[in-house]
């Protein structure tokens, strides 16, 4: 599954991955983790700990961690992860990739503490740690080089010519099966 396929599925539902304390931040890190960056999901009881604690996590190898710095603006598919300057537990969510140095947006889950669903959410950088990027990023966004088919015309069956034999071939990639030679 992609970024675009998760949250045109998920986007405006509630995702209780762990079935623990109803609709949080930390569940939606880790159904997405599982479901798009490589099945592999995050540890710990602060959704801060998937950054202050990313040696130990269990899905840090899927991960590069980047820091916010001032010129810092995160990516559509990385993970960004609050401090406990925000609150007790932090708060993390997936950035859908528009922003600047001033602003971002994400998809939050349980923003305003009241087990929102999962929603698109404008936010500035206060208190933000950083991010977890995928190494994989063509598999989050999609953009892996799908098998091209292969191109059928004129000598079917390298035999160099173009005749009546090539039919066969043509008949049997069609159907699926291999060619009488």
């Amino acid at each position: 599954m992609t970024f675009d396929e998760y949250f045109d599925k998920y986007e405006g539902k509630g995702i209780d991955y762990d079935g623990n304390y109803g609709v949080q931040c930390f569940d939606l890190a880790n159904d997405y983790s599982v479901k798009v960056v490589g099945g592999k999901q995050f540890v710990g009881m602060g959704a801060y700990e998937i950054y202050t604690n990313f040696a130990n996590q269990p899905a840090h190898e899927l991960y590069e961690r980047i820091p916010n710095t001032p010129d810092f603006v995160p990516k559509k598919g990385d993970i960004i992860v609050w401090s406990q300057s925000l609150s007790r537990w932090g708060h993390v969510a997936v950035c859908n990739g528009k922003g600047d140095t001033t602003w971002f947006e994400s998809y939050d889950q349980n923003w305003g503490g009241r087990n929102e669903p999962a929603t698109l959410i404008r936010h500035n950088y206060n208190c933000v740690l950083g991010v977890l990027r995928p190494k994989d990023q063509e598999r989050v966004l999609g953009k892996q080089d799908k098998p091209k088919p292969k191109e059928l015309k004129g000598d079917l069956n390298g035999d160099g010519k173009v005749d009546v034999a090539d039919i066969a071939v043509l008949s049997a990639h069609i159907k699926g099966v291999k060619a009488l030679e």
